[in-house]
């Protein structure tokens, strides 16, 4: 397909054009696509780039060509039936980002299986407090999951935080997987009082970093792992190793001109999440023992 408008400058400050976002996903696409298939998206459009207006897209364009995949899902907030888009392949992904989509965001379900998440999701989101903050809750948050024998993975927001993955293998519905996420932000604050929150409302968080576990929910997306955001630099949401999770981590890093490089260097230590997913029963008799011995 022919991309539209390709010399347009979508970031200023860097130069970079339309035709270097679509690129960028055109080269990334291996390493996204298995992230995207079978899941609805939602798009933030930026025809002029990040300097002009934007806007908020659920539904697909009725002029939608008809090789891009559409999905009728019902929206009980909105009392009728959203016409979702689901990218499958590489020229669908091309066409979604020709509209001038930079963010990609995805549900953690697929269709067939709306109701059953293919991850939880913890987001530590700063709103104010160092990013080093961020990374000590993060790495509690890892020293309680490796405690519990439970999987987990990680990537930056493409923004200023990180997201903790685990993996569901739709096994649960999205009510138990909220409810597990609660219980792992609440003794992630028990690790780190003085720097984590459940608290949502901005004013009650005190600085902490906030522990996001409501996106857990039936129609919640999450930016998808190697999308772009709408940000000076270009940065990127991106897969990291565990053992990068440090004090000297830069998420500024990762931009469109050097995660696909990275990819093709390292491969995504993210991609275990889409596999089989954990056993909540054994974590939690694993966790009730835990509590037994300490008291």
């Amino acid at each position: 397909m022919t991309i539209t408008n390709a010399a347009k400058v979508f970031w200023p400050e860097e130069g970079l054009t339309k035709a270097d976002l679509v690129e960028y996903y055109d080269r990334v696409a291996p390493w996204l696509l298995p992230y995207l298939a079978g899941r609805p998206l939602v798009l933030t459009r930026y025809p002029d780039g990040i300097a002009g207006k934007f806007f908020f897209q659920k539904d697909a364009p009725g002029w939608a060509p008809a090789w891009v995949r559409t999905e009728r899902i019902h929206a009980g907030d909105a009392g009728r039936d959203i016409a979702h888009l689901v990218v499958d392949d590489r020229e669908s992904l091309r066409w979604v980002v020709n509209l001038g989509a930079i963010p990609l965001h995805v549900w953690a379900s697929r269709v067939g299986a709306l109701d059953r998440p293919d991850w939880l999701v913890l987001d530590l989101d700063p709103k104010g407090a160092p990013f080093t903050d961020v990374v000590r809750v993060a790495q509690a948050l890892r020293r309680l999951l490796e405690a519990l024998e439970l999987p987990s993975h990680v990537k930056t927001s493409g923004a200023t935080g990180l997201h903790i993955l685990l993996p569901l293998g739709a096994r649960y519905r999205y009510e138990e997987a909220r409810g597990f996420a609660h219980l792992l932000a609440m003794l992630g604050v028990e690790a780190e009082p003085g720097l984590a929150t459940v608290a949502r409302p901005l004013r009650a968080r005190g600085g902490k970093v906030y522990i996001d576990y409501g996106q857990n929910a039936r129609g919640q997306t999450i930016v998808a792992p190697l999308a772009v955001r709408p940000l000076p630099g270009a940065p990127v949401s991106c897969p990291l190793r565990w053992e990068e999770v440090t004090a000297r981590l830069d998420p500024g890093r990762f931009t469109l001109r050097t995660v696909p490089a990275r990819l093709e260097r390292l491969g995504d230590p993210l991609r275990p999440v889409l596999g089989p997913g954990l056993d909540m029963a054994a974590a939690l008799a694993r966790l009730e023992r835990r509590a037994r011995r300490g008291r």
